[in-house]
């Protein structure tokens, strides 16, 4: 995507603990391979006019660019067939397009570094799981805005969900999901060590990944990352037809995406009747014995590797409508591993009239006695601070610059749909007869979703 004026202007927030991480590769002005294509460039320049030149140094920038081209091809080839659903093109002018699309968005090189040190880095202990459009976005921003918390790794240059979404227990990392390696997406114990000793607050590390409420499997793999850990599990929910609707229009946009990097149309082998044409032929995919057959293979899958028909979601982004919509069905599972004083639910309306409460019950499950134990009184001052974060202003040291949330907690709108003429003219195109099929069937979703919540005693 092209980048706007903003992306484009200097960063205002300090230099962090790890280069990588830098609001310039954050933004893909300068992605490893990229780099490491500089690099061999600059001394290729430096050995042609007799400059300082080290073969040595040569040597290895040649090694590191090639492994990074080597793992960015078969990841971007991986990714467009798995996540963006499309077929390798016949063409090899056309294939090689898109791929060297791909690849200028991606992080090859960081990948493999942070999977060679993944046995160095931490767990996270708060996971947002999702639903998709459901306002985790917004949620994880205000949590930026008023807790201590760091994101995960991303493998993709994106604005909104670099830093927000690892991506990794739905299998963008080749399917590759073994509860051990999910490490590599956070960070270092030792920058972890190092934040808390010098603040005095306690880092609260995260992954925001949508798709994870919807897919069976991830539930027992994160159980499985830290055995012993007490984690935090929010789920988002809202209305399932406005759920569904946003849902599709996102996924539209995302198609047209890749028409752009010119991929093919035709889907995948793997792929049943994929993608549907409209939102009432998705609901019925959805609703259909072969997804829903999917579905159920998808609750025994443990990992470490995962079948193409299951990544990142059974059947493809635009096949699970109605099983996102399962709501108690998705929560019970978190329930049923992790306990409902683990669980917080954020309802989209309750979220954006009460941004406040769902803070507040965040932080009030994050400091249960299991994790200030042995702790000193500082290592959660975060957690008991409403204020928002304050930094430095550019000119004078002595002035401070406070957010515009100070006086009070409230929810901005991040990664929103395109507004409601555009709802409105998706659900103009259901007819009516289809609409109280689908009424019928979040009907029983709501219901089943409220007995959940009573049952457990969970506030929404």
């Amino acid at each position: 995507p092209a980048l706007t004026r903003a992306d484009r202007s200097p960063p205002t927030a300090p230099i962090r603990m790890v280069v990588v991480d830098n609001h310039y590769l954050r933004h893909g002005l300068f992605t490893d391979v990229r780099l490491a294509a500089w690099s061999v460039l600059a001394q290729s320049l430096l050995w042609c006019s007799n400059g300082p030149f080290s073969t040595v140094l040569f040597s290895l920038s040649v090694v590191i660019l090639a492994v990074g081209l080597i793992v960015g091809l078969l990841f971007v080839r991986f990714v467009q067939r798995h996540v963006f659903n499309r077929e390798l093109s016949p063409s090899a002018r056309a294939r090689a397009y898109t791929y060297c699309q791909l690849l200028l968005i991606s992080h090859p090189l960081e990948i493999v570094w942070r999977f060679m040190t993944a046995w160095a880095r931490c767990a996270p202990d708060l996971y947002i799981v999702g639903e998709t459009r459901c306002g985790t976005t917004s949620l994880s921003s205000m949590l930026a805005d008023h807790m201590d918390v760091r994101g995960p790794f991303t493998p993709y240059v994106h604005p909104v969900l670099a830093g927000k979404e690892s991506f990794y227990l739905v299998g963008h990392y080749w399917g590759f999901v073994h509860p051990y390696f999910y490490r590599m997406c956070f960070p270092t114990l030792l920058e972890k060590w190092l934040y808390e000793r010098v603040h005095g607050r306690r880092m609260i590390v995260y992954d925001g990944c949508a798709q994870y409420l919807n897919s069976a499997w991830c539930a027992g793999l994160i159980r499985r990352v830290a055995p012993s850990k007490q984690v935090v599990i929010v789920a988002c929910v809202r209305e399932p037809l406005g759920q569904n609707v946003s849902w599709w229009e996102f996924e539209q946009n995302a198609i047209k995406w890749g028409d752009s990097l010119g991929m093919p149309k035709s889907s995948p082998s793997f792929r049943i009747k994929y993608p549907p044409r409209d939102l009432a032929e998705a609901i019925r995919l959805s609703e259909s014995k072969e997804v829903k057959d999917l579905f159920k293979r998808s609750e025994a899958l443990t990992g470490p590797l995962l079948p193409s028909w299951a990544i990142p979601t059974p059947n493809g982004q635009l096949s699970g409508l109605t099983h996102m919509t399962s709501y108690a069905t998705n929560i019970s599972r978190y329930l049923s591993l992790f306990g409902p004083e683990s669980v917080v639910v954020s309802s989209l309306s309750g979220f954006s009239a009460n941004p406040k409460g769902i803070l507040t019950r965040v932080k009030k499950a994050l400091m249960r006695p299991h994790y200030h134990h042995g702790r000193n009184e500082n290592a959660n001052r975060s957690l008991n601070d409403d204020k928002p974060r304050v930094e430095k202003t550019g000119k004078g040291s002595g002035k401070r610059r406070h957010s515009k949330d100070e006086k009070g907690v409230t929810a901005k709108r991040l990664n929103s749909g395109g507004g409601s003429k555009v709802k409105a003219s998706i659900l103009a195109s259901l007819s009516p007869k289809f609409k109280l099929e689908v009424n019928k069937i979040h009907e029983k979703q709501n219901t089943e979703l409220l007995g959940l919540l009573k049952l457990h005693g969970i506030q929404q």
